[in-house]
């Protein structure tokens, strides 16, 4: 048992988020197969609230897989029952066998996904949603997508898109859950967001976000109910949620605001970028390094977003020079820019040379500024008009003149 819960007179036999907010980890009511939707904006600290939950599941011994697109878990498998699997670029991964595997053990799992294609990354977790439903395990398994709206989107169908609807749908009866982690709730598909019953949401400002927001906590639910939870997740501070969950809130009105809980096992990996003034050196006091500093809704701050470099690292790319951040070699990278000598053949034209000197280098104005005004041009309009004019003055001329013969 931690000291945070020792202290905060917390029941141990339940998933410990913050000092009020614990979900039932064991019986027919059980955590392990809802569905939570953990969102919040670049920095708030879902991924964090995320990890938390998963290192409760392995204090708990409940089982737990996670697709983690960020690598903002890659630390979870120093823990105890926690394994890690990194696919690398093309190999592709026996789901079925895993899923077996699962079953037959109590280990938890963390899949990297970070550094892959995107297509990849959708058959990946398509593969293992399906074999999943198929395997009918008779336990309880969650499993963890981080970054979904680029699974299950709200526009467009990928093929990881009907099987991560279906487990949200069926696996509550076979003992699944899932917990679907987003910045952006507009952009995750309403049929998937529709079975959550659990909404762990940080701080949250955009206009959409907070309307899907609206569209899905309104059904059902006192309108005022809904305003004061869109209130307070637009009001939140770092590290701070807002839980809605009526199935396990009822007595507290549904809502449960707290801040996440800091004692973690192990060190988050979802940094920010320490950027500084070029030349600078970085100052690792600023940035929290243990775990027992993590302590306030400030010490958040430094690991509460995932970072973006990090991320796509991973093995066939690591063989770049350093200091090279695309992963292209100095050859490669003087061939990207070529030398001003090796021109396309527009800039050796000399027509095209004096198009540039026109362009770049405007003519002088006609007329200087004088209270003179300038000689208009005579429109080229006017000259048919003079022809039927004169057309029409010698006809009647000539008429006049035979009038007289």
């Amino acid at each position: 048992m931690s000291d945070f819960i020792r202290e905060n007179g917390i029941d141990s036999q339940q998933v410990v988020l913050g000092k009020h907010l614990h979900l039932p980890a064991y019986g027919e009511d059980s955590v392990i197969s809802s569905v939570f939707f953990v969102t919040g904006k670049r920095g708030s600290g879902k991924s964090w609230t995320t990890a938390v939950m998963m290192e409760e599941f392995n204090r708990l011994g409940l089982q737990f897989v996670c697709f983690d697109a960020l690598d903002a878990h890659g630390n979870l498998p120093d823990l105890e029952g926690v394994e890690g699997l990194k696919p690398a670029i093309g190999q592709s991964v026996d789901m079925k066998a895993l899923v077996k595997r699962l079953g037959e053990t109590n280990k938890s799992l963390v899949i990297k996904l970070a550094g892959l294609p995107l297509l990849s990354q959708q058959e990946l977790i398509a593969d293992y949603c399906e074999a999943l439903l198929e395997a009918h395990l008779g336990k309880g398994i969650h499993t963890v997508i981080e970054e979904c709206q680029d699974f299950i989107p709200q526009m467009g169908r990928p093929i990881s898109f009907d099987p991560i609807v279906r487990l949200c749908k069926l696996g509550r009866a076979l003992g699944y859950g899932a917990t679907l982690v987003s910045q952006r709730p507009a952009g995750v598909n309403k049929e998937a967001l529709s079975q959550a019953s659990i909404y762990l949401v940080h701080n949250v400002i955009n206009n959409r976000d907070l309307k899907a927001l609206d569209e899905q906590l309104s059904f059902g639910t006192d309108k005022k109910v809904v305003k004061r939870l869109l209130n307070g997740i637009a009001a939140a501070r770092k590290g701070e949620c807002v839980a809605y969950a009526p199935e396990y809130f009822r007595d507290q009105g549904y809502i449960v605001v707290d801040k996440i809980r800091g004692d973690r096992r192990v060190e988050h990996k979802g940094h920010n970028i320490n950027v500084q003034a070029a030349g600078a050196h970085m100052d690792t006091n600023t940035i929290p390094t243990s775990v027992e500093e993590i302590s306030s809704v400030e010490a958040l701050q430094g690991f509460s977003a995932p970072e973006p470099i990090k991320a796509l690292e991973s093995e066939p790319i690591s063989a770049a020079p350093l200091g090279n951040s695309l992963g292209r070699s100095e050859s490669a990278k003087e061939s990207f820019y070529p030398n001003l000598d090796t021109q396309p053949e527009i800039l050796k034209n000399p027509r095209a040379t004096e198009w540039q000197s026109e362009t770049l280098e405007p003519s002088k104005p006609n007329y200087e500024y004088t209270t003179e005004k300038p000689e208009e041009k005579t429109s080229g309009r006017r000259s048919p008009l003079l022809a039927i004019a004169g057309t029409v003055i010698a006809s009647g001329f000539a008429y006049s003149l035979i009038r007289r013969i």
